[in-house]
């Protein structure tokens, strides 16, 4: 295991022997992990309810809390550290137990510092196998489309600020309508960081509701309420070392803004059901389709945690104000929609000329969606504008004379899904992007309304 990941590697030692407390502090501080040390279970405890850590070195038989009991009550508050057990006294009864209790491994006495220290790198590296592999079940849809394509003045600004303000730590605000590619900002500030080769957790606070919200992102303990039938990390500790994208901010309840705020000002924050604090080291990236601004005049929004947050913006412009990026995105995602067809697919000057003059209110989501439903409404390898769901319709049904109330009778026979999409569009503006609000004019529930946004490249 390299040096680096090494100096990544944050190692608790809960041994009562001073002796030998000492010497693995020293020694595996020398090999370059990051070492706290600890007498007693109680005080191993204490520090590993404080700090996250990827590996703990837990002795079995200490005076007052051992370390079986210790195990017990470290699995019950978090399942991501490894926990190596090792004890002077082995038996075959004693490890069993350990492993059955969700122990790494299992050393005896005396300890082999070159053997443990491949221990400890195959259990850190098991433990950074398990974070990646709980971030990417979250975000397996995500990683698709994850390049920024443009070739507009305006983009390439945008660009320049995500480079200046990705190698700082300090926190950032995205602001842009829905559908312009706020998340892919957010990862392009990620890959800018230092933290580039840590984890990004990303969140919608849209689905957030107050008795949800606490245990998505603070994490509970075992017990904390009815159905907690164990411990599990929230978002922020998954984060820890890495990026957190907070994506439509403005949507998160008032009481959990109030919280984090403590977490920006303190950098602890404490599990539902749990009576300590958590440090941990997270760099924010908020985004928001709204104008805060205005949702702290409204009250939606609380204005010191707007003034935290918004230390260093990036306002993301809306596709209708760089069309020169309408042609090299619409080439991209035709070919991203057939990179497995072998025929070379084309679309014909008019369709293009229909790209380019559509106002796309939907953005860069809107486009993708289109060229995905061309590509598949295709009978041939070529995109024409009757693909286009804005296309000029041909059925038009004009009224009998008799049934005529008025000089224009017409009638334009649009499809039942473009009637919707375009009713839910303009309920959104009538209410400013508030979802919940939409929904209850609408008579659907917020999760019926997420699904029709995304079906019609309206949200995400």
């Amino acid at each position: 295991m390299s040096e680096i990941v090494r100096n990544d590697t944050k190692v608790l030692v809960v041994e009562d022997d001073k002796s030998l407390r000492e010497l693995l502090q020293m020694e595996l501080s020398r090999s370059g992990y990051k070492v706290t040390a600890t007498a007693s279970g109680e005080e191993g405890l204490a520090c590993f309810r404080e700090e996250i850590f990827n590996v703990v070195l837990l002795d079995v038989r200490m005076p007052g809390m051992d370390g079986v009991e210790a195990l017990k009550l470290m699995r019950t508050e978090s399942t991501i550290p490894e926990i190596i057990m090792f004890t002077g006294h082995g038996t075959i009864e004693t490890a069993v137990e350990c492993i059955k209790h969700g122990a790494y491994d299992y050393l005896t006495k005396p300890i082999k510092l070159d053997e443990l220290e491949i221990l400890i790198d195959k259990a850190c590296e098991k433990n950074r196998l398990r974070l990646e592999n709980i971030n990417l079940k979250k975000e397996i849809k995500r990683f698709e489309n994850h390049r920024i394509i443009g070739k507009s003045p305006v983009i390439k600004k945008v660009m320049d600020t995500v480079q200046r303000w990705g190698m700082t730590d300090e926190h950032v605000l995205i602001s842009g309508e829905s559908g312009t590619g706020k998340e892919l900002i957010a990862r392009a500030v990620h890959d800018a960081s230092r933290r580039a080769s840590k984890p990004f957790v990303t969140v919608n606070c849209g689905r957030f509701d107050a008795n949800t919200a606490e245990s998505e992102l603070f994490g509970h303990m075992q017990g904390a309420y009815t159905g907690a039938n164990k411990g599990r990390a929230g978002l922020f500790e998954l984060a820890d070392t890495g990026t957190l994208f907070m994506d439509e901010i403005s949507e998160m309840p008032l009481d959990v803004q109030v919280k984090l705020l403590r977490i920006l000002e303190t950098s602890t924050f404490r599990r539902m059901g749990g009576n300590h604090d958590i440090r941990v080291n997270v760099r924010f990236v908020f985004a928001s389709n709204k104008i805060l601004s205005d949702c702290v005049n409204r009250g939606e929004f609380r204005e010191d945690l707007y003034h935290r947050i918004n230390l260093l913006p990036i306002p993301v412009p809306p596709l209708r104000q760089r069309p020169e990026d309408i042609i090299p995105l619409s080439w991209f995602f035709i070919q991203q929609c057939n990179e497995n067809d072998t025929r070379n697919w084309e679309i014909t000057d008019e369709a293009m000329a229909s790209l380019c003059a559509y106002q796309w209110p939907g953005n860069v989501r809107e486009l993708r969606n289109t060229i995905r439903r061309a590509c598949i409404l295709a009978n041939e390898p070529i995109i024409t504008p009757d693909l286009f769901p804005f296309a000029p319709q041909k059925a038009v049904y004009t009224a009998p004379a008799s049934l005529a109330r008025d000089e224009n009778p017409g009638f334009t026979a649009a499809p039942l899904w473009a009637v919707e999409r375009d009713h839910i569009q303009k309920v959104l503006e009538l209410v400013d992007q508030n979802k919940s609000q939409a929904a209850k004019l609408l008579e659907i529930d917020r999760k019926t309304l997420y699904s029709k946004l995304e079906r019609y490249g309206l949200e995400a």
